[in-house]
């Protein structure tokens, strides 16, 4: 059981969807992210995932129903969410047809949305704008999720944005109003301040990059955006890390490397276009070692980090860049042994999205 008190429950009924195929799902959930199983009958089983339980019960008036509970709000939105998106995949129409017993709230902004507004714009080395943003309340933003979405509307149209769907889960603004609404990182957050930090890595075509250039100049009046989150993977408290990443990841690696417990070792192999000589400032510390990675040389951070796997046994593996690169680290540590609870590998960017 969790060390809290499950202060807020819902419930909802899932016409036309077989209990021993909610089980099976279930159980992958549990199997695939090492949870605790806190109640199991052969008309039940529920999940304790640490900040909240969910799972499935025989319902009144169908053969499956759907619970969730966590211990605010917040929490139970995330956990509803979650259910319908994971439902989708198996059974949209369900999915869609949700109605949670906790009333219809459909219509206003989720949860986890709130509005910021632009206080600074600097530059950070000479590859990243870092956007400094102010709000009445961070207090969400701690280290078990460091990163979330920028809600950020188009140019020149009135902004429209995200609200409740019926069933729980987020319904977004289509057409000309629809918002980019690309994940970063939480790099810094003062709390006595109420500002949070994000570093944007510059580069042509990027909508980000075009918004916090133009607020660099004063000629974006978008100073006003979304976010949502926090969500997503925390800091890492283990002795042994090894780190890949290239632009796109190196936020977040300095904010892993800021957090690692005393005494802890990682290598760390960072890619730019000219390695070093970005000037991403990036966290010294004992038992810390970087290699810098020049692309105009044909390194990569991700074949660094394939030659070494072996010496690295036992250790957490963290990764960031191209999809194809994310995959073939992700494949070839599983293949040398790595635990796949220990592989925080993500691919940040495609290089083909037309393919997709």
């Amino acid at each position: 059981m969790s060390d809290y008190t499950v202060a807020f429950t819902a419930t909802t009924d899932l016409p036309g969807v077989p209990f021993e195929t909610m089980r099976s799902l279930v159980l992958a959930e549990i199997n695939e992210h090492d949870l605790i199983i806190q109640e199991e009958s052969p008309n039940s089983l529920i999940a304790d995932a640490g900040d909240g339980l969910f799972g499935i019960r025989k319902g009144d008036r169908s053969e499956t129903a759907l619970i969730v509970a966590a211990h605010d709000q917040r929490g139970l939105f995330l956990f509803k969410w979650g259910a319908v998106e994971r439902l989708k995949l198996v059974f949209p129409e369900a999915a869609d047809a949700i109605r949670w017993s906790d009333g219809d709230a459909s219509g206003g902004l989720p949860p986890n949305f709130q509005f910021v507004r632009v206080k600074s714009v600097t530059p950070v080395g000479n590859t990243f704008l870092r956007v400094t943003f102010e709000a009445e309340d961070f207090s969400a933003y701690g280290d078990d999720a460091i990163h979330f979405r920028v809600v950020l509307p188009p140019e020149n149209v009135s902004p429209e944005w995200p609200t409740l769907a019926p069933n729980g889960s987020v319904k977004w603004p289509e057409g000309p109003a629809a918002p980019h609404r690309p994940v970063y990182t939480a790099r810094r957050v003062d709390q006595a301040a109420k500002t949070l930090e994000m570093d944007v890595f510059l580069h042509d075509g990027g909508r980000m990059t075009a918004w916090t250039q133009d607020l660099m100049a004063g000629t974006d009046t978008r100073n006003t955006v979304g976010l949502i989150g926090p969500a997503g993977g925390g800091i890492i408290e283990d002795q042994h890390v090894l780190i890949g990443s290239d632009e796109t990841g190196f936020p977040p690696v300095a904010r892993l490397i800021e957090s690692l417990p005393q005494g802890a070792r990682a290598t760390v192999f960072l890619e730019a276009e000219h390695g070093a000589n970005c000037a991403y400032p990036m966290p010294q510390r004992d038992g810390i070692t970087l290699h810098w990675c020049a692309r105009s040389q044909g390194q990569t951070a991700s074949q660094a980090v394939l030659d070494v796997l072996d010496q690295h046994a036992g250790a957490v593996l963290w990764f960031a860049g191209e999809r194809e690169d994310a995959k073939r680290v992700r494949d070839a540590a599983k293949a040398a042994g790595y635990d796949p609870k220990a592989l925080r590998v993500s691919g940040f960017w495609t290089a083909n999205p037309t393919t997709e």
